[in-house]
């Protein structure tokens, strides 16, 4: 009978080696092993086992001998290395706890799912990470104000009138005239929305709020493409697309001349205007680390001391250097092309945003089939206008175009 056993015992034995070496080789290609190999290997171990107990029981029957577990959990050095997590031991065992311990299974990161959903635990941290996100600041350069109606007009003088001049005693005097404009803006929409469902949204509570604030992230950041760029049709009519050219004469042909002299020329070409002074210049980040990066000829930086700069707070909370040239807010913004620049006005009598609607979000399953696919559309809007009243006040140009002469 002890030989039947011992048969049965090693041909399981091999079976269950050839089913260890299968989950090594699925471990290795998939990263766990399949729930039907688990099942399989857990049945031969039983049996293994159970053979073990039969042959344990016929060979030492009323043995008096203590079990594995019996002489680990009675030795005071095991104790103490449980305890102290340090130090060595030495442990006798006899030839059945020295048989039990070489068949057991070992427990591995592999046996317990390490990497997917086991036994071990693990360590979650809280929230999303989110993707890299530009720093939204043309808006705060400008007034925000509400608005009731879908669109706005506004009157502007189109030819101002003529200088007064000497009148003679007794005689009429002269006769002036001026011609106005009426300018009309819409109220644009600006929207995105993103479908989820409504069980992981249920399963997965920060998903939720991560969508809540990444919506509007991105509404926004249309706004300041718009903002600057908006061709006028169905999105702003932006502050690039309204902008007067940088009149290239004014740089110095002979000298040379850098970010800054332009900068100063474009400062000088909106006051021979008689233009609104300008409090800002939005400009790629290229640009205005080089402007930041200027030195003179002993090595100083020409903006001061790097360590000290002012600071303001953008719509987001959040705090931004903002270093000034010729009294010139610096806007850095990856929503300016690299080489160009935007200088102009922050008062409201220059150019103001119109909010008709300012930002929403919303949860709804009245979509195609949401309702009855257990599907929900998280949407987040706005709607605003651009009022640019004096387009002269915003002068556009580069940074790298030659000057043609003084």
């Amino acid at each position: 009978m002890s030989v039947e056993l011992k048969e049965q015992l090693e041909q399981l034995q091999k079976e269950l080696k050839g089913y260890h070496e299968k989950a090594t080789e699925q471990q290795a290609a998939t990263g766990t092993m399949t729930a039907e190999l688990a099942t399989k290997m857990s049945e031969i171990q039983k049996q293994v086992d159970a053979i073990d107990l039969k042959m344990a029981e016929r060979h030492i029957a009323g043995s008096s001998q203590k079990s594995l577990a019996d002489t680990l959990g009675e030795n005071e050095d095991v104790q103490r290395l449980l305890r102290d997590h340090k130090g060595n031991i030495i442990i006798n065992l006899d030839a059945k706890q020295v048989r039990q311990l070489e068949r057991k299974t070992n427990i591995t990161d592999t046996a317990v799912g390490f990497a997917t959903t086991g036994v071990l635990p693990i360590e979650r941290i809280p929230g999303i990470v989110p993707e890299a996100r530009q720093t939204l600041t043309i808006a705060d350069m400008l007034v925000r104000t509400p608005t009731t109606q879908a669109i706005i007009d506004f009157v502007k003088v189109n030819a101002g009138p003529a200088i007064a001049s000497p009148q003679t005693e007794a005689n009429d005097k002269g006769e002036n005239g001026m011609t106005f404009t009426s300018v009309s803006e819409k109220v644009q929409t600006i929207a995105t929305w993103i479908p989820a469902s409504r069980q992981v949204l249920d399963d997965m509570a920060e998903l939720l709020t991560f969508l809540q604030t990444t919506l509007p992230y991105y509404v926004n950041l249309e706004e300041e493409r718009e903002l600057l760029g908006g061709a006028g049709t169905t999105d702003l009519h932006g502050l690039v697309t309204q902008a007067t050219a940088y009149d290239t004469t004014l740089t110095p042909v002979v000298g040379g001349w850098n970010r800054i002299d332009i900068i100063g020329r474009v400062i000088q070409q909106i006051m021979t205007a008689k233009e609104m002074e300008p409090t800002f210049v939005a400009l790629n980040p290229v640009d205005y680390w080089s402007i930041r990066l200027t030195k003179d000829s002993y090595g100083r930086y020409i903006l001061g001391d790097p360590m000290q700069n002012g600071m303001i707070m953008t719509s987001g909370g959040m705090a931004m250097n903002a270093p000034n040239v010729f009294g010139l807010t610096l806007v850095p913004t990856t929503s300016m092309t690299s080489g160009t620049f935007l200088v102009g006005s922050g008062s409201p009598i220059a150019a103001e945003i119109r909010d008709r609607m300012s930002m929403q979000i919303e949860i709804a399953t009245q979509h195609a089939s949401f309702f009855t696919a257990n599907l929900v559309a998280i949407r987040a809007e706005k709607r605003a206008a651009l009022i640019v009243k004096r387009p002269a006040s915003f002068i556009k140009g580069t940074f790298t175009t030659s000057p043609t002469g003084n």
